[in-house]
């Protein structure tokens, strides 16, 4: 994968997310998730067992929540789930995994509100997850990094589905990794009943100006923009590379 300090990753599901930065980062690596703590939760298990997912049983948190990366795992209670979960290759816990998962931070921000507000003041030296002992060593080799999940899906549906909304996001995203020296990534979600169409979702047009533009027509969906509108590749290539993750890049090597 290439070097570049700011990527665009193709859709990946939770598991892929995790099992991706388990294996190629260390501290003080920040993976800043951008839904609640509880629907992350929640699409991690459903995407391990591959099941349904239950939205009645899916709470909204409002403010950012931080812990590790040892507390993203799924808690399934039922013996038929229980074997589902042992065999899932994230779910086996192997001793690098463990250790590693101990020394990435990670924090819940549903709101781009608190997105931005996040990034502005964000700094490695108040984390609260642990240093590193002398000597550690993991599989990870990555340069600090801070990755993103879900930047457009948390702009989606609110007033800061925009050109002008996601460009300051983003610009914001980037000044903090000019700051730090970091690389910066941004990866979407994705599920498995869903393909990983990456150029289509590049395609999706939104308005220019943050809520300047209304959906016409009785189907929000099938409705189109008023005023001008631009692709969000568009938006986003301007700050950030394209390219595909791994888990696409190893699942084509397969076929």
């Amino acid at each position: 994968m290439s070097s570049a300090p700011f990527l665009f990753l193709s859709p990946a599901l939770p598991s892929e997310l995790l099992t991706y930065i388990l294996t190629h980062h260390v501290h003080p690596t920040t993976l800043v998730i951008c839904s609640s703590r509880l629907e992350f939760l929640a699409s991690l298990s459903d995407d391990v067992l591959q099941g349904t997912a239950h939205p009645d049983e899916v709470a909204s948190d409002k403010h950012p929540v931080e812990t590790s990366a040892s507390a993203a795992a799924p808690k399934i209670q039922d013996v038929k789930q229980e074997q589902a979960r042992q065999q899932h290759r994230l779910l086996s816990s192997p001793l690098y995994q463990i250790a590693t998962s101990r020394y990435i931070r990670v924090v819940y921000i549903p709101t781009v509100t608190h997105l931005r507000a996040y990034l502005s003041v964000f700094s490695p030296d108040d984390s609260e997850v642990p240093i590193p002992p002398p000597g550690f060593n993991s599989l990870g080799k990555c340069t600090p990094c801070i990755i993103l999940y879900g930047f457009l899906q948390v702009h989606r549906d609110t007033s800061e589905w925009s050109a002008q909304g996601l460009g300051n996001s983003a610009s914001t995203l980037v000044e903090l990794g000019h700051r730090l020296s970091w690389q910066t990534i941004v990866i979407e979600p994705r599920k498995h009943s869903s393909a990983s169409l990456f150029e289509e979702s590049l395609r999706e047009n939104v308005p220019f100006l943050s809520g300047g533009g209304r959906k016409l027509g009785p189907d929000a969906e099938a409705g189109g923009w008023t005023g001008r509108t631009v692709e969000v590749g568009r938006v986003m290539k301007r700050w950030f590379d394209f390219q595909l993750g791994e888990w696409d890049i190893n699942l084509n090597e397969d076929k």
